[in-house]
């Protein structure tokens, strides 16, 4: 039992409606299942509220958390068992103490004597209380240093999925002197809920064992294109659509049928794009062992997937680099023979007109082998290829002969150049091998012959153009 409903029960008693009763068990219910830890104190900074996760989180043991302790008696147990270092004990304390004074929102990281690494942020409340979320972000940390080690040019974008508590949370229940005030204090309840469940960064919902939704909080909704309101006494069915329906329907069977299960599922996102949820259904069961419904907590784990991705392509790139300089290395050694003997019939037949016909072109064949070779060697070591600035025309003119010895007898080769001197910055190696394989997707394309006619000109693309060439 979590400090809500224990508060609760010390207020009201036996004379408390079993709905109100429903309401702080729910509450309760729906705190404990986040991964993160909550505390609530009031303006005396005495405890009003906390989950399980908060004490999980913090090593605190479950007879410290009560409602009314002091936000000092925590601060002077971590103190004492030394989790702020060296230092004198009292002294800590009193420093902490009076920052918490101050009611002033606070974000920060702190590791833990166990090693893990705890994201804590405090807001203030109306009231001069204020709100703690604790989140171990340790798993991130070592992601995000993980794919740094593997891919120094990936971004490392993991979004924080905890969002701020910024409404008000009072005392749950107040003193009961009528029925009148007992109505009014089951509202303000009811109304606080549903603030808070709106505030916490996942999606939270309730269904009965009739497929009806009988809670949704804001998050939730909006997943699924409602408003909280639309969705209370809907079908699942209704408001998650037909595709969604299919995934999750066995999932919500089995939590009828008592079992705690989590999944994962891909939907289409608020923005349109494709998106990951991971969903764990938590059956509420009576005391007599009857399933009454389940709780629902989604979390868009979207980010995350990527990330994972992210890093096994970068390991996959590894490998192949790996992979690709050994092989260029053995074709490398092959090419020096090739070069090797074509130089040698060239220089011993320098006037024979099968060296300009034949040798030559070989030879420029098997040098832009070489070069590719270079480049792959390049990439087995993650080195960028350098461009500079070559004329267009010339190298196309240079290409002509090669590719005429590509290209059937029935398929003419021509070139033109719009513009007499036309210079890019780019690799000349990479643009002939462009080139080439133009013509032969050229010659692919015209089984029964045609004409080839290669054109070079010179344009000016406005900024969208550009955008969409990625140049």
């Amino acid at each position: 039992m979590n400090g809500h409903q224990q508060s609760a029960c010390g207020t009201v008693g036996e004379a408390e409606p079993s709905s109100e009763r429903r309401y702080q068990e729910m509450l309760g219910a729906g705190l404990d299942l986040l991964d993160q830890g909550v505390t609530v104190f009031d303006a005396e900074l005495r405890m009003v509220a906390w989950n399980t996760a908060f004490l999980r989180l913090l090593d605190f043991p479950e007879g410290l958390a009560r409602p009314g302790v002091s936000f000092e008696a925590f601060i002077r147990y971590n103190a004492e068992r030394g989790d702020y270092g060296p230092g004198d004990p009292a002294q800590q304390v009193a420093e902490r103490v009076a920052r918490a004074k101050s009611f002033e929102p606070h974000v920060t990281e702190r590791i833990r004597p166990n090693g893990r690494i705890l994201s804590i942020r405090g807001f203030p409340l109306p009231h001069q209380g204020f709100i703690t979320v604790y989140t171990d972000v340790t798993d991130q940390r070592h992601a995000a240093e993980q794919i740094a080690r593997h891919q120094a040019e990936l971004e490392e974008h993991i979004e924080s999925r905890t969002e701020a508590l910024t409404r008000a949370n009072e005392e749950l229940t107040a003193a009961i002197e009528s029925n009148k005030a007992i109505t009014q204090a089951l509202r303000r309840s009811e109304q606080r809920l549903r603030e808070i469940t709106d505030a916490i960064p996942a999606a939270v919902a309730y269904f009965d064992r009739e497929w009806a939704y009988r809670y949704a909080n804001k998050g939730y909704a909006e997943w699924f294109g409602w408003s909280a309101d639309q969705v209370e006494g809907r079908k699942i069915q209704d408001v998650v659509g037909q595709e969604v329906f299919e995934v999750v329907q066995p999932y919500v069977a089995r939590a009828l049928a008592g079992e705690r299960v989590t999944y994962e599922y891909q939907l289409t996102g608020r923005d349109g794009n494709p998106a990951r949820a991971r969903s764990t259904l938590v059956p509420d069961i009576a005391p007599d062992g009857t399933v009454l419904g389940g709780y629902v907590h989604s979390v868009d784990v979207t980010e995350q997937r990527r990330t994972q991705a992210a890093l096994a392509q970068a390991q996959k790139m590894e490998a192949i680099g790996q992979l690709t300089g050994g092989l260029a290395h053995d074709f490398n050694n092959m090419l020096t023979v090739v070069i090797g003997n074509l130089v040698a019939l060239k220089e011993n037949h320098p006037d024979d007109p099968l060296t300009e016909n034949f040798v030559e072109p070989a030879m420029h064949a098997a040098n832009r082998g070489a070069e590719l070779i270079r480049r792959l060697l390049g990439f087995a070591r993650r080195q960028p290829l350098e461009p500079k600035p070559v004329e267009v025309n010339e190298l196309i003119l240079g290409m002509s002969k090669l590719i005429r010895r590509s290209l059937p007898s029935t398929i003419a080769v021509s070139t033109a150049s719009r513009e007499p001197c036309l210079v890019a910055m780019v690799d000349a190696h990479q643009l002939e091998n462009a080139l080439l394989n133009l013509a032969l997707n050229a010659r692919d394309a015209m089984p029964n012959g045609g004409e080839l006619r290669i054109e070079s000109s010179l344009e000016h693309l406005n900024i969208h153009a550009a955008a969409d060439l990625e140049v």
